[in-house]
This record gives C-alpha cells, structure tokens and sequence, in this order.
C-alpha cells in the first residue's frame, strides 16, 4: 500500500501546493512512483506540475459524480513516475453537495482504498488552505500529515487547530490520521526559524520539525509562471537543492 501523506495547514500562502508539486516531483526524481491529488478548485497543484489537460476530459469533479473511474481521471505530467489527477474548478460546487453528509468527509479515503491503482509508493494530497469539506476530505485521506511553517504564521495557534481536527476525524470517522511532520518553508536564514521557534515555544513539536528547511528562493515563482516543478526548471536552485534533500528525508521517515 502507497504511504498516503495530506500537505495541510490552516492559513492560505504557506506554500502548501509548492510543497505538495515539489515533493512528489523529487520523489519521482529518486524513482518512486507518485500520485498528486489536487483537492483545491483553484487547481493550483494541477497547473504546476506541468500536467498536460489536451484532450483530457476528466478530474475529481467526474470521479465523485461517477462519471470517471479513479484510474480514468489520472493524468501523466512531463516528469516520468509522477501522475496527478486534477482538481477541476467545479470541484466547489460538487463539495456543497457532498458537505451535506458527514460521511461523505471519508469519499476520498474509500477511493483511495478502493479504486487507486496499484503500485504508486506515495500518495500526496493538497489540501485547500482552510478548515472546509474539501481539507477535512483531504486530511481523513491521509496515513499522514505533513504541516508548513512559514514567516508570519502563527504556528501555535495553527498547531492547535489542526490538532483538534486530527482528533475529529480519528473520533468520528475512527481513522488513526498521524501528524508526519512539520516542514519550515519560505524562510530567509536558519537564524529566522531558531529565533521564531524560541518566542513561539515550539519545544513541543521540535521532534516532528524536519531537518530540512525551505528557503526563500526566486526560482520557485520562476518555475511556476513556467509550470514546472523546481527539479525540472532549475535543479541547482537553493530551494530545489532543498526540496531534493526533503524528499530524500520524508523517504527515509516514511520507509
């Protein structure tokens, strides 16, 4: 089974697509088989990776009104072992509907489970940036969540929200959702992170932030006016750098 991890946060502009897009590009770089589920409307995650939408008729607005299978909706981007299956803007319209149920808040777990074709070594979800159907559909998705901190983010009190969703959904919908880790991101220096960690007290999570930190890096907005992932716009970039050794550590954490 695919180790299923959600990219998740409370706030918007913490570079949870960034993230999602260039993780599962550099773990395909290191050649592993990936899926990206794109559960934003805006379909951010879709248009960076790269994927190419010629001629291809279906996303998960098809696959939840049963118009596609899983497997049919699937596409291929430009970097061999990475597939995505796309948000699609009428996604929003179709998570009213869904919202109206609380056990439709499982849909894409059983999907997952039920339909994902076999053989992909990692499963990475974008979730929107806020506490909706659609994130709270994405976060049950996952064995595991992976957490952005970026400058300006209150990362206590975004902590503590998330916290009281993961023990919603392992209460209510009886998933045993982990926290995989928190991931600092769009950050200038080490200095930055070592300063805001100590006012914010960030002692209690320090054994699940990553070893790896995002730097601030222009190639990053680069490759997405270019719609690529970072590894194949300019791999020797210091974010692409980064997001190489991110890859490589979620790898080793995760197997």
């Amino acid at each position: 089974m695919a180790n299923v991890l959600t990219i998740s946060g409370q706030k918007g502009g913490i570079g949870k697509s960034v993230i999602a897009v260039n993780l599962a590009a550099c773990l395909a770089v290191y050649e592993k088989k990936i899926l990206l589920i794109d559960c934003d409307p805006q379909g951010c995650s879709t248009a960076w990776a790269g994927a190419d939408d010629a001629g291809h008729r279906h996303d998960m607005v098809s696959v939840f009104t049963g118009k596609a299978r899983f497997s049919d909706a699937i596409m291929k981007t430009p970097l061999p072992g990475l597939d995505i299956l796309p948000a699609g803007f009428g996604l929003f319209e179709t998570a009213l509907k869904l919202s109206e149920r609380a056990p439709n808040q499982t849909i894409l777990r059983l999907l997952i489970q039920e339909d994902a074709p076999s053989g992909y070594d990692y499963i990475i979800v974008d979730a929107p940036s806020n506490f909706g159907f659609l994130s709270i559909m994405a976060m049950a998705a996952a064995d595991w969540l992976i957490i952005p901190v970026c400058p300006g983010s209150p990362i206590t009190a975004a902590c503590d929200c998330l916290l009281k969703l993961v023990q919603y959904i392992r209460k209510n919908h009886k998933i045993p959702l982990k926290i995989g880790g928190f991931v600092f991101n769009q950050w200038q220096a080490i200095d930055d992170i070592l300063r805001v960690s100590a006012m914010e007290n960030m002692a209690r999570i320090a054994d699940l932030a990553y070893d790896t930190h995002i730097p601030y890096d222009t190639a990053v907005e680069k490759s997405i006016e270019n719609k690529l992932p970072l590894v194949l716009y300019d791999i020797k970039s210091p974010a692409g750098a980064a997001f190489l050794h991110f890859a490589k550590e979620i790898d080793l954490r995760f197997t």
